[in-house]
């Protein structure tokens, strides 16, 4: 990875795991959004997903109660990752890989990047990625925050590792070039964007 990667990657890293013993209680209103996002994309069981930017696992969590899924996990901080292992009880292989080193190959039916991508160091790269790592019909589901022009602009100011916020048109774009079809896009309480483009070979 090229010297800005490198230095994206170190303060994801540190502002992360510095959190991570408390991101649950920060975010303790974010099961309502996971619910409704759920409830938008319709798993389909004995799927196998991947949650790219996991965190602390709430999303695996909920996922985990369906007991036909194969659950996946990847994040840059071992310390999200040491309190999800503890939510999860073995239900979810957990990998600590950045987006942009994602290895799989036609692997996942379903790829979830939830709140996650303006941390992204390169963008283009975890599409790139993501399109990979996704079995022909595969779909992914990007959810992410959008508070209009003007507050995304402040939103990217004062979050630390915060590296680009998409517009409702740049991030359909940016799926167009990686070519997923089907590309939908809906507001999701309020104030998240989400998008869902599909791998059709």
């Amino acid at each position: 990875m090229g010297k800005r990667v490198n230095s994206v990657l170190k303060e994801n890293l540190k502002f992360f795991n510095k959190v991570a013993k408390f991101y649950d209680l920060i975010n303790f209103w974010f099961g309502i959004v996971l619910f409704r996002l759920i409830k938008e994309v319709q798993i389909k069981n004995n799927s196998t997903i991947l949650d790219a930017g996991c965190g602390t696992g709430s999303f695996l969590k909920i996922l985990s109660k369906n007991k036909t899924l194969k659950l996946y996990g990847i994040d840059v901080s071992r310390k999200m990752l040491e309190i999800e292992k503890k939510k999860l009880k073995n239900r979810a292989k957990l990998s600590l890989t950045p987006v942009e080193k994602i290895g799989y190959k036609n692997k996942f039916d379903y790829l979830f990047s939830i709140i996650a991508m303006h941390h992204y160091s390169d963008h283009e790269k975890a599409i790139k990625n993501f399109y990979q790592s996704l079995k022909n019909n595969g779909n992914l589901i990007i959810l992410d925050v959008d508070l209009g022009k003007s507050l995304n602009r402040v939103f990217h100011r004062i979050e630390p590792a915060n590296t680009r916020i998409y517009s409702k048109e740049e991030i359909y774009e940016l799926l167009k070039k990686y070519k997923f079809k089907n590309i939908q896009q809906k507001r999701l309480c309020l104030l998240f964007l989400l998008n869902v483009g599909k791998k059709t070979l």
